[in-house]
C-alpha cells in the first residue's frame, strides 16, 4: 500500500537505512534467529543506539525527552526496523514506553510526565505491567489486589502473575481495586509502585529452555505515593 510519504519522511527513511547499513554486521539474521541471552544483548545494545539518537521514543514531545517526530515518521522507522530485523525495544520498553508511557502522554499529570517519561527513555526507570492475576486474566474486573489509602500513601496488597519483564523491572504499574463499595468493573486504579522496597517481592518464572521473562510478583503492605496514581489522585477508582 502506498501511503505517500512526504519528502522529509523519505529523507528520514534514508537517514534511518543509513543507520542500519552502518551498525549492522555482514550476514545478520535478524534478531529472531538468535538464542534468548544473544536477543536480549543485541535488544540492549540497539536501545542504547536507538536512545542516543533520539530514536527511542521517536514521536513522543521533546521536552519529555522523545524525539519529536511525527507518526508518519515514527511509521516509518518501524517499518525500517522490522525490515532489517532489528529490535527497537527491550522487554521493558514493551511496558514502559508502548503501554505505560503513551498512556501518560494521554492521561497523565504534567508532575507525572516530567517525572517519569525522561526516565523510561534513560533506562533508569525499567516498567513491567501488573495486571494478571492467578484468577484475573482476561477478566481483569475480578483483580482481587487491594489498595488502601493511608494518610499521603497507598498500601497494596494482593499479587501478580504472568508479569513480563518482571524479572528485570524496577517499577510496576499495577491495577488494584481502590474502592470496593462499587460494581466490580468500577473503583479500579493504576498506580505507579516502586519494586525496590521491602513490601514487594518477585519470583521469576523460569520456562523448559531456563529462560525467565515471566514473573509473579507478590504484594505485602506495599508502598505507592498517594500522587502515584496515573493520571493524578482525582484518577482514584476512574479505571474501568
Amino acid at each position: 500500500m502506498d501511503i505517500g510519504y512526504s519528502p522529509e519522511a523519505i529523507a528520514f527513511r534514508d537517514e534511518i537505512r543509513g543507520l542500519l547499513a552502518k551498525n549492522l554486521p555482514t550476514g545478520w539474521p535478524g534478531v529472531g534467529a538468535l538464542p534468548p541471552a544473544e536477543r536480549e544483548r543485541a535488544a540492549a545494545q540497539w536501545r542504547k543506539l536507538l536512545a542516543d539518537r533520539g530514536l527511542l521514543a521517536v514521536s513522543w514531545p521533546r521536552e519529555y525527552g522523545g524525539g519529536g517526530r511525527t507518526a508518519l515518521e515514527h511509521l516509518v522507522l518501524t517499518e525500517e526496523l522490522a525490515r532489517a530485523g532489528v529490535p527497537g525495544r527491550t522487554e521493558n520498553d514493551l511496558a514502559g514506553i508502548d503501554l505505560l508511557g503513551n498512556t501518560m502522554l494521554a492521561v497523565g499529570s504534567e508532575e507525572q510526565k516530567r517525572r517519569f517519561l525522561p526516565r523510561i527513555i534513560s533506562g533508569e526507570d525499567r516498567w513491567c505491567q501488573g495486571f494478571s492475576e492467578p484468577e484475573a486474566g482476561s477478566d481483569l474486573a475480578s483483580v482481587r489486589t487491594r489498595a488502601v489509602l493511608d494518610g499521603d500513601q497507598w498500601v497494596i496488597n494482593g499479587q501478580k502473575i504472568w508479569t513480563s519483564g518482571g524479572p528485570t523491572a524496577n517499577w510496576i504499574f499495577v491495577l488494584a481495586r481502590t474502592d470496593p463499595t462499587v460494581s466490580r468493573h468500577r473503583g479500579l486504579s493504576i498506580l505507579l509502585v516502586p519494586i525496590d522496597q521491602p513490601g514487594v517481592t518477585v519470583r521469576p518464572i523460569v520456562n523448559a529452555a531456563g529462560h525467565a521473562s515471566f514473573s509473579e510478583v507478590f504484594f505485602t503492605d506495599a508502598r505507592a505515593r498517594a500522587t502515584d496514581v496515573l493520571g493524578g489522585p482525582a484518577a482514584a477508582g476512574a479505571q474501568r
